[in-house]
């Protein structure tokens, strides 16, 4: 439906680089009567466009940075003092008299970054603040490689323009803790993430089709391994983060954490819990991997001892079997899961779990104390705690994450000469790692954490 207007008036009161125009106008209302004259003014700048470019050979995003006074000035009113002007942006340009959008964008990438870009695709049409400017903004996706570089990039005239290249990752980062300011940007980069998954969707169907196991292709597999790091603010040494992937690829961590229940009865060999691999990378085999002996589960046993059950949040210290070829020195076993009355099942209570992890830190710096202690000085200086509580447990990783980092944090806070210099919680799959950032940059947004690079 098509509303009523009537423009009886128009004249331009100021025109230098922006414009301005007054207007008499009167609309069709709600009830459909017309609305009186209203004066209404109009900020006029014509079109204008925007570019997102990834790189397909570095897996980045192109942007620019460069100053700008009215990001000065807004800036300004947040804080006492005047801040930085310099904004990260999508490539962005105006649309010149008599030029279509599409040649614009291929124009204004060049001018600004160097890329030679063909073939741009429009994602979104939109107007930039409709209350008070005509302006729509067109922007674009193109894909480039490093060959399509044909300039230096930088603008025209006085412009001076930075080109940056941003990893993939730390664009999706900063969408999710609401860093960027750019509207094109966000705009942009949120269809750019919605594409790339919807693209590894169709991949993993194709690859469950092939397979025929759509179930665990819809699940998802384990993250590749790497290390996510932060430091706590004006003590950097001492450092809470998370390692992605199987626990089978993590090395150099001297203290693993395995969430067990009361009965303090390890999972099977064959399981894909952490217990079971925890229990399988520590027992003796032989070549031809025939298990010899059960070290970890026999160590824990003799831990438990007369006990028919332990308590939820009790820890026990045991050998790490053949997982000292990983440098794990010693496995603390703590108590998250208790049984269902009417052996109806196991559960994990989210209230239990903050204890549980203070018990585990706590069992940690009382065997680094005692160590410390004696001739050799030994040190466990790191160690590797799962999600507890999910699994068997029932939890979320959602609910779980947000519990036990926290404790963490202020552990190191509480204990700024601790022997423990690095905590670490196990990202398995791609839930996890985002249920461990949001958390980390919560606390990174508060000024509690400052994030490591590389």
């Amino acid at each position: 439906m098509v509303r009523k207007v009537a423009i009886s008036g128009q004249k331009r009161i100021f025109d230098n680089f922006f414009k301005i125009d007054e207007f008499c106008v009167s609309h069709e209302q709600l009830d459909g009567t017309m609305s009186a004259d209203q004066r209404r003014l109009v900020f006029e700048r014509g079109d204008a466009v925007a570019a997102l470019l990834l790189n397909l050979d570095s897996k980045t995003v192109v942007l620019v940075r460069q100053f700008k006074l009215p990001t000065l000035v807004g800036r300004g009113r947040d804080f006492d003092a005047m801040m930085d002007g310099w904004i990260t942006e999508a490539i962005a340009g105006m649309i010149n008299e008599n030029e279509t959008p599409e040649a614009a964008v291929v124009r204004e990438t060049m001018e600004e970054t160097g890329y030679q870009i063909h073939n741009p695709r429009l994602i979104a049409k939109f107007f930039s603040s409709p209350g008070g400017t005509s302006e729509r903004i067109f922007v674009y996706f193109a894909e480039v490689r490093e060959s399509d570089r044909r300039g230096p990039g930088g603008g025209l005239g006085d412009e001076d323009i930075e080109v940056l290249q941003m990893p993939l990752g730390e664009l999706f980062r900063q969408l999710r803790i609401g860093t960027i300011e750019d509207p094109k940007l966000i705009v942009a980069g949120y269809w750019l993430q919605d594409h790339l998954r919807s693209i590894d969707d169709l991949k993993l169907a194709a690859a469950a089709t092939k397979s025929g196991q759509r179930g665990e292709a819809a699940g998802g597999g384990p993250l590749t391994l790497s290390t996510v790091q932060y430091a706590i603010k004006d003590n950097p040494r001492l450092i809470v983060g998370y390692k992605t992937g199987d626990i089978e690829n993590i090395k150099g961590v001297s203290l693993w954490v395995n969430s067990e229940n009361q009965d303090m009865l390890m999972d099977r060999f064959i399981g894909k819990t952490v217990s079971a691999n925890i229990r399988r990378l520590g027992s003796n085999r032989s070549t031809d991997g025939t298990m010899i002996e059960d070290t970890i589960q026999d160590s824990l046993r003799t831990a438990v001892g007369q006990r028919q059950r332990v308590e939820i949040a009790t820890v026990l210290d045991t050998v790490s079997g053949a997982l000292k070829t990983y440098g794990v020195m010693r496995i603390l076993h703590v108590a998250t899961v208790k049984g269902i009355v009417g052996g109806r099942g196991v559960k994990a209570e989210p209230d239990d779990l903050e204890q549980c992890t203070k018990q585990v830190l706590a069992t940690a710096e009382a065997r680094n104390q005692r160590l410390s202690s004696r001739i050799l000085k030994i040190k466990h200086e790191s160690i590797l705690i799962p999600m507890l509580g999910t699994g068997d447990g029932g939890l979320s990783v959602e609910e779980v994450a947000k519990t036990i980092i926290p404790v963490a944090i202020k552990y190191f806070q509480s204990n700024p000469v601790s022997i423990l210099k690095e905590i670490y919680f196990l990202a398995y799959k791609s839930q996890d790692q985002v249920a461990c950032d949001k958390v980390l940059e919560k606390a990174q947004l508060k000024g509690t954490l400052v994030r490591l690079e590389g």
